[in-house]
């Protein structure tokens, strides 16, 4: 869809303020270590060619790089309409009365359905549910699937409205968009550029015919068994995906190719045969949440609670771009992020929002408080309490970028720990996390079904941790810069300034302002 009227204008590269540092002391186990088939990969340089991998000039970032190109990249594109633009103040259309006794469903439901059925004004909204102070008893589920839909309370403490879960069965309360499906449209055409690095927009083509300047494109990696082999995962992935980055062409000289975004997995044409091509992706847009509590405490009375915890969720974004959380406290759910950002998510901010007080249980499959997927997502100041948790985590297979910032979780009774969950999760940042527990930005194994490298081109920035991992996957690297804690051993990934936080102070926020300062 194109940017609602006026947001141009409006761009402000923004961040919000540092959180207070915690401490913890907690022992994660770490994950086998190591990939087998590293001498197949091509060679990788142990530090960049050019200075550090990250430091200031000026008022500036200046990036290293390696051998080949590959640079940390700009995590900046994370977040609401591309990064960096405040959320609408939307207007309200229609008012649900004060929650009265019994199940609300069907009451906040057709609220939600009146709001979907007005037209869309030139800012892309139809506009805001607003509920009363109080709990709202919700029995079943409620669905957001129209652009331009906003669902707000009246606040997200105590004396604001709440959404209570009240049965005890494991779901998500409010799920948001539909699944979809990619599609392309005219011809794919091939990469020809033996190396594309990290950090790399500029791609030369086969043929650039079909395509113009503002074409939305997917520049799609296919996981070869040759990929798979190089990075020792012969026996524990199969090459049946691919990464498919979303891109915006900005411009086209001769066979040349530059899209918006920089690319987080490099384009290794001895590996893979890359492509690039028009697609549509059906998605809805313009849709929050914002200003209200919801509580899960009736699920867990669930009969299979035990193994479908990681189930009970506030809610999920599907198919749905340009959108955000805002302002929301979440109480006694069990996987607060296993249905959280979806893969099929994209520029979703997520702001200013706890998951709180979470139920879990003793099952070896670990619930996520926070989960990342999709692409050009940003999870920001945020906390976690719970027992043992995937506090920040990422799934697999995904392009990126992808921001966790200024978060933080607490321990309460075993363990924590943070970082890529499986599959190859590329270009994630977590800026400024603190975590009573561990980072691990490491080869998983077989651990689970087989996760393997569960990180790869993604930084870990001014962390605090009781301890931290970092491991260079073959064909990839992944950083850790200015982060406390202990540093494990088997780190053979990026490392600078170890033990002491560095300049400046949040990686995401200058980077927006670098972008931001480059467009003047």
């Amino acid at each position: 869809m194109t940017r609602p009227r006026g947001q141009q204008r409006q761009r402000r590269y923004l961040f919000m303020a540092t959180a207070a540092v915690l401490a913890g002391t907690a022992v994660a186990v770490l994950a086998e270590s190591g990939a087998q088939g590293a001498n197949d990969a091509h060679a990788q340089a142990t530090s960049p060619t050019t200075g550090n991998w990250l430091s200031m000039s000026g008022d500036h970032l200046v990036y290293g790089h390696d051998a080949e190109g590959n640079r940390i990249p700009d995590y900046s594109y994370a977040g609401y309409d591309g990064g960096g633009i405040p959320l609408p103040k939307v207007p309200t259309r229609v008012t649900v009365p004060a929650p009265g006794t019994g199940d609300q469903t069907a009451t906040i439901q057709a609220a939600i359905d009146r709001a979907s059925a007005l037209p869309r004004g030139a800012d892309g909204f139809r506009g805001a549910v607003q509920l009363a102070p109080g709990a709202y008893h919700i029995a079943g589920q409620l669905h957001i699937d129209a652009s331009g839909v906003v669902l707000r309370g009246a606040g997200a403490d105590s004396s604001g409205t709440s959404l209570v879960a009240d049965q005890p069965t494991v779901r998500t309360l409010v799920t948001i968009g539909t699944k979809s499906r990619y599609t392309t449209v005219g011809a794919a055409q091939q990469v020809t550029d033996d190396y594309v690095p990290v950090g790399g927009t500029t791609v030369t083509l086969a043929s650039t015919q079909g395509l113009s300047v503002g074409d939305e494109v997917v520049v799609e990696r296919p996981a070869t068994q040759a990929w798979i082999d190089a990075l020792g995962m012969t026996d524990v992935w199969k090459p049946n995906w691919s990464l498919k980055s979303e891109r915006k062409i900005t411009a086209i000289n001769g066979d040349k190719v530059t899209v918006d975004i920089p690319l987080t997995t490099a384009l290794e044409k001895k590996y893979a045969q890359a492509t690039v091509y028009r697609y549509t992706f059906p998605r809805i847009d313009h849709v929050g949440v914002e200003n209200l509590s919801e509580d899960g405490q009736a699920m867990s009375g669930a009969p299979d609670y035990a193994k479908s915890f990681y189930n009970a969720a506030p809610w999920e974004f599907n198919a749905v771009q340009d959108s955000w959380v805002n302002n929301v406290v979440w109480h006694h759910f069990g996987g607060s992020g296993q249905t959280f950002l979806g893969p099929q998510s994209r520029r979703i901010s997520v702001l200013h929002t706890r998951a709180l007080n979470m139920i879990t249980t003793d099952s070896s499959a670990r619930s996520e408080a926070y989960l990342l997927q999709g692409q050009e997502n940003l999870v920001q100041d945020c906390a976690v309490t719970a027992a043992k948790i995937h506090a920040f985590s990422t799934y697999g297979r995904q392009a990126g970028p992808n921001v966790f910032a200024n978060c933080r979780a607490t321990l309460v009774q075993t363990s924590y720990d943070a970082g890529g969950h499986e599959r190859w999760g590329s270009g994630t940042l977590y800026d400024n996390v603190t975590l009573d527990g561990s980072l691990l930005l490491v080869n998983n194994g077989n651990r689970g079904s087989g996760h393997g490298w569960s990180d790869a081109n993604s930084t870990a920035y001014n962390c605090t941790t009781q301890q931290y991992m970092v491991q260079d996957p073959p064909t990839a690297h992944n950083w850790a810069v200015g982060c406390t804690g202990t540093l494990q051993k088997g780190s053979d990934g990026q490392v600078e300034s170890p033990g002491r936080h560095t300049m400046p102070t949040s990686l995401y926020a200058q980077q927006l302002l670098d972008r931001g300062a480059a467009r003047r």
